[in-house]
């Protein structure tokens, strides 16, 4: 009995031992190898390049500095790699001693194609990019840490081919859409699959109240200083793996994380300006009445019958003294961060905060957040993470677009604004209209947002070739909006409240395990295995009271009596498995082929699993011998073929009915929904075909691609015979879409000596769609938009005039095709100078054209004679009226239909459907690298940068601006599911101003 405690309290005798003994025992056995990794042309570090040791599991990430550290590298002679996106792979041989130290240095050439770059998104298993045979693009924090991003948003924007990005307007802390190679489905939300650090985030925008008409997005609750680089997938030959609702692509964005070495600190101050450009047609003196200090030119035209055509003046005593209505917004920014760590335990954690006013007075938003991302390694087989981020964002609004009390739906009509008379004395000496648009700023509306994403990752490779990876990870939105007119109000003296609240929730489990296998010195084969489940719950609700007895901040009972009352909740889930296996032959021709099957809660009872398959090739045709290497550096071929969905609405397969009141108040119910117990998910089959180039040394470079898309088995609301007893139409899948495009990514070092680089890049999309069958419906997605089947999905569609140009009266024909509400183009033109390692210049333009866009705020305005483009018209049509035969001789069908007003008629919103081509001035840079030996009392490196965002627009859209939208419009009442949610109008809406920032940097 004595002997068998003794013998295992030895044994745990001799595990502490050799616990305590081991790191001396490794420090004789083993050394370490340290250095800094730059760029060769400007020699400036190389922050996440990978540096690891070939054949060991030892490897590290470089710091803001450049510089990593291996530890407990064997005594012996090794070959150590550096990887990183955008420049070419470097080995050195070296030879570590025990106890020892070395230093290895490396100098990258930048190149337009790195084949041994790492990749992540869309694949089961980290791989190589000469193993991809689809389309890869990426954006690195390098590419962005001296740009002016205040929204993540901005960073892919006119920086990757087909990817379209429609930036938020002019309320301040609201997020724009994002567009993937266009529009595959008629009926379900086509925003790309949104994540983060490996953890899928709700991706829908959400909408930011009543009052702001704007929305919030998963991308703007990142703070871009966190950002390590952005991985696009864009179709589904790439996104087959993600299954069910990954037909509009794959955004995964990953952050910064720890290194092995002392704390590094990095911080950011920021100052800005907001400041509102022109506004409106440069023949609009008034910038559509925001300019409201020049007396000579605040007027309307009559349309009443015993004055019509006469010049209505107006004033408005509550003008702000400068004459304008728009004022200089002021923002600050602090950010904060620190990495560091050891071999086995390193962290990122962040924090930052931002105070930016608007460009109209009460317009302000505040966010603040964390970021905390650790990683252990208790073996060395096994790797945890765990990832922790928090947002919140407080933001007021002035009230805006298709709304009562919106700022440019009562300034911008001029006299026919719901703002007038004053109170007091105010019009006390007004001898012309008067107007008070200044108490529309008495209204309260606020939205506070909260975000908090985190997830835990499992790394476990037990031996070389085999690895494991599991995740979970939970995203949590909550959005609570506020609406106030207070008591006293001018347009509504009794006073209204309204409070809303959103939430979205989604839980993820993800498992994926890969084994890799040689057969000979040729073959390689990888396999890989895995299943995602997701849970997504949201829940809306809305009250809103008015009538209050007096004064002060009223509470939801505290009313006359409620003026509207909606909650809702849903609930889905999606579970699936993959399976995949890559075969390399000779590391230079490379198949793959893989599987998705895929269930969803959304999915009728008789459907059963959904199957995606998928197979692609890359072909590194640069690697035979007979390649002229010496000035063609590299050239793959890929092409790709593969499926993924879009799960129809939690509720489109069960019959569903409504609750009403019936007579003497009791409790009733009506049908609603018929349901379809046999409703599955949308399949979009994509081919792509392509190739990447680069030549002399990575100087020039080339990426292009075709892709061909067709969705079968389309969600369509199908209507029934009201006979049946339901009003609600049938969600069936019966729909055929199909698209197809090409992208190009051009890139050039024009200049390039130790002094001095030049690059410059170009992104072309170009992007078309059909509806080719939709079970003969014609749907209407509000906003004149609409599906129809040989158009473009969606399309605009209205009343037109067929003779333009003639002088004489319109040929007006209905319900006619006027184009596609999508960008069919998007360029991106982006130029970098570089001045040795003190100055950068950096400058990007945006073009995006073939679409439409109704203005409604010309409609509106120049029915009402309101529209200053439109006063030298109608002044013609009045005076034809009157009896001047030859008034309109020189006015063409297109100028008296546009601008006919109430007085005569013949005035159609659908004439004010325009062209949106815009080429746009979205960045500049300025960035100074102070002298080292300025900074080096106090940090290692510091910058200064001055940046302006949204700088000149080039357009013949005659409305505010081609960007602008009223999101809560267009997702009808702000709830946001696809489905009617595609037309896009402006109606008086606020564009974005121009803003700047200058920023300084801080390493230490």
């Amino acid at each position: 009995m004595l002997s068998s405690m003794i013998r295992p309290r030895a044994w745990v005798l001799g595990l502490a031992f050799a616990v305590i003994a081991a790191p001396s025992l490794t420090a004789q056995e083993t050394g370490q190898v340290t250095g800094q990794v730059t760029a060769a042309a400007t020699m400036q570090p190389l922050t996440g390049a990978q540096v690891f040791v070939s054949g060991l599991r030892l490897g590290a990430l470089t710091n803001e500095q450049g510089r990593y550290v291996i530890l407990n590298v064997p005594a012996g002679t090794h070959t150590v790699r550096v990887d990183i996106i955008g420049y070419t792979s470097l080995e050195e041989t070296v030879t570590v001693t025990a106890g020892g130290t070395t230093t290895t240095n490396f100098s990258l050439e930048q190149t337009a194609v790195a084949l041994e770059e790492i990749v992540v998104t869309g694949t089961a298993a980290e791989v190589r990019a000469r193993e991809v045979g689809n389309a890869l693009d990426a954006v690195t924090s390098r590419d962005i840490e001296n740009l002016p991003v205040t929204n993540p948003e901005n960073i892919i924007g006119g920086r990757i081919p087909g990817v379209t990005v429609v930036p938020p307007g002019g309320q301040p802390g609201t997020g724009g859409t994002i567009r993937i190679r266009g529009q595959n489905t008629a009926s379900q939300a086509p925003e790309p699959l949104v994540y983060i650090d490996g953890v899928r985030v709700y991706n829908q925008p959400v909408s930011l109240g009543t009052a702001s008409r704007a929305a919030v997005t998963a991308l703007q609750d990142i703070n871009a200083e966190d950002i390590e680089r952005v991985e696009v997938i864009k179709g589904a030959s790439a996104t087959t793996l993600y299954g069910t609702e990954a037909a509009g692509g794959v955004i995964q964005i990953f952050t910064k994380r720890g290194v092995a070495g002392s704390p590094i600190w990095n911080a950011e101050l920021g100052v800005g300006l907001a400041r509102m450009g022109k506004v409106g047609s440069d023949a609009d003196p008034t910038d559509i009445f925001t300019r409201c200090g020049d007396p000579d030119l605040l007027f309307g035209l009559s349309q009443s019958s015993s004055s019509r055509g006469e010049r209505v003046f107006f004033e408005d005593p509550t003008c702000p003294s400068s004459g304008r209505w728009f004022e200089d917004g002021m923002s600050n920014s602090v950010s904060l961060s620190v990495r560091g760590g050891s071999e086995t335990v390193s962290y990122f954690v962040s924090s930052n905060y931002s105070d930016a006013d608007g460009t109209l007075p009460t317009q302000n938003s505040k966010d603040g957040g964390f970021r905390a991302n650790m990683d252990f390694r208790p073996i060395d087989d096994l790797s945890i993470a765990l990832n922790t981020a928090y947002t919140r964002r407080n933001s007021r609004f002035v009230e805006d677009g298709n709304n009562a009390n919106g700022f440019l739906l009562n300034v911008g009509r001029g006299t026919n604004g719901n703002f007038k008379g004053g109170k007091g004395e105010d019009c006390v000496g007004v001898d012309v209209l008067c107007v008070s648009n200044g108490y529309l700023f008495d209204s309260e509306n606020t939205a506070v947002s909260d975000r908090y994403t985190t997830g835990l990752v499992l790394q476990y490779e037990p031996i070389d070739g085999f690895s494991n990876r599991f995740a979970v990870g939970w995203d949590y939105l909550s959005v609570t909006s506020e609406e106030w007119e207070p008591f006293g109000h001018l347009r509504n003296p009794g006073g209204y409240y309204s409070s809303s609240g959103q939430a979205r929730e989604k839980l993820s489990l993800d498992y994926a395990g890969s084994l890799r296998n040689g057969f000979g010195e040729s073959i390689v084969s990888t396999f890989s295995w895995g299943g995602q489940i997701f849970r997504d719950r949201a829940r809306y609700k809305f009250v809103s009271t008015q009538d209050f007895a007096g004064p002060g901040k009223p509470t939801l009972t505290s009313g006359g009596g409620s003026t509207g009352v909606s909650d809702s909740q849903v609930a889905t889930t999606t579970a699936g498995f993959f399976l995949q296996e890559v075969l390399g032959f000779n590391d230079q021709f490379f198949v793959t082929g893989g599987l998705r099957v895929d269930g969803n809660s959304a999915f009728g009872d008789d459907f059963g699993l959904q199957f995606y398959p998928k197979v692609s090739t890359s072909y590194i045709v640069s690697d035979h011998e007979f390649w002229p290497s010496d000035w063609f550096d590299t050239f793959k071929l890929r092409a790709a073929i593969g499926e993924s969905g879009k799960a129809p609405g939690a509720f489109d397969k069960l019959r569903t009915w409504s609750p009403v009141t019936g007579d003497e108040g009791s409790a009733g119910f009506t049908p609603n929904d018929i349901g379809n117990n046999e409703v599955g998910p949308e399949r979009t089959r994509e081919f792509e075909v392509g190739f990447d180039a680069s030549f002399l040394r990575g100087r020039f470079g080339i990426e292009a691609t075709y892709y061909n898309t067709r969705t079968s088995d389309a969600l369509v609301p199908v209507a029934y015979p009201p006979s049946l007893g339901f009003l609600a139409s049938r969600t069936e899948n019966v729909g055929e879409i199909k698209g197809s495009g090409t992208e190009f990514q051009l890139t050039a070092s024009l200049l390039q000596t130790e002094s001095f680089e030049w690059r410059v890049q170009g992104n072309f999309g170009f992007n078309t769609n059909e509806a080719v069958d939709l079970a003969g419906q014609e749907l209407s997605v509000d906003n004149l938009a609409g599906i129809r089947e040989g158009d473009p999905v969606p399309s605009y569609y209205g009343n037109k005039i067929m003779n333009p140009d003639a002088f004489e009266d319109p040929d007006v024909e209905s319900d006619q095709l006027y184009g596609a509400v999508n960008p069919t183009r998007v360029i991106g033109l982006n130029s970098t100078l570089s001045l040795g390692q003190s100055l950068t210049v950096d400058v990007l333009f945006e073009h995006q054209g073939g679409h439409y866009l109704p203005n409604y705020t010309g409609y509106q305005n120049g029915r009402r004679g309101a529209w200053y483009p439109c006063y030298e018209i109608q002044d013609k049509i009045f005076a034809a009226a009157a009896g001047d035969p030859g008034a309109l001789d020189d006015v063409t069908a297109l100028e008296r239909g546009k601008c006919a007003t109430n007085a005569f008629g013949g005035y159609n919103s659908a004439f004010w459907i325009e062209s949106a081509d815009f080429w746009k001035w979205r960045s500049l840079a300025v960035t100074y690298q102070l002298p080292s030996d300025l900074v080096a009392s106090f940090a290692s490196r510091a910058s200064v940068t001055f940046a302006g965002t949204n700088l000149l627009t080039w357009t013949d859209y005659s409305g505010a601006d081609p960007e602008v939208e009223d999101f809560y419009d267009r997702s009808e009442g702000g709830i946001y599911d696809g489905l009617t949610d595609y037309g896009r109008r402006e109606y008086y809406n606020i564009p974005a101003p121009r803003s700047f920032l200058l920023s300084l940097r801080v390493t230490f």
